[in-house]
């Protein structure tokens, strides 16, 4: 039995070419495509939460609000740790391109579904609403944003 498995990583051995560390990384390999996706999930929590902030940042933050800002402040911080530069969004666009086609419709369909629903008279629930739920509250226009508290005196 022995002499089998000798022979199996000998032949493992002879077959596996030597990896060139200073060629450049195809963004193909999974651990290639896993950062990119962290990264445009990271840069994509950034962008809602900015859009969230436009509408709803005067107002008193209900519980979802302020679960979806802390994610996006959590996106943004850990995003500042990483040298972000256009060049590497870029790469990872083109990487990700090829990842998941149709991803971008798939979202928009998702996202313009609950903007008719919220235009067809659904309120946001400030308690328990999703990032994805406010976004499409805040894109189907006057009312989703609740209207501001009168003054207690």
């Amino acid at each position: 039995m022995r002499r089998i498995s000798d022979t199996r990583l000998a032949r493992v051995a002879r077959t596996k070419a030597p990896r060139d560390l200073t060629a450049p990384r195809d963004l193909t390999a999974p651990r290639d495509l896993a950062q990119a996706r962290r990264r445009a999930l990271l840069r994509a929590r950034v962008a809602v939460v900015a859009l969230l902030r436009r509408c709803f940042g005067g107002l008193e933050a209900g519980r979802a609000l302020a679960g979806a800002l802390a994610l996006g402040e959590a996106a943004a911080a850990e995003l500042a740790t990483i040298p972000d530069e256009a060049d590497l969004r870029r790469k990872d666009e083109a990487g990700l391109l090829r990842d998941h086609a149709g991803v971008e419709e798939e979202f928009a369909a998702r996202i313009n579904g609950m903007v008719r629903q919220y235009r067809d008279g659904r309120e946001v629930d400030p308690a328990n609403a999703s990032p994805a739920e406010l976004l499409g509250a805040f894109l189907a226009g006057p009312p989703p944003c609740p209207p501001p508290r009168a003054a207690e005196g």
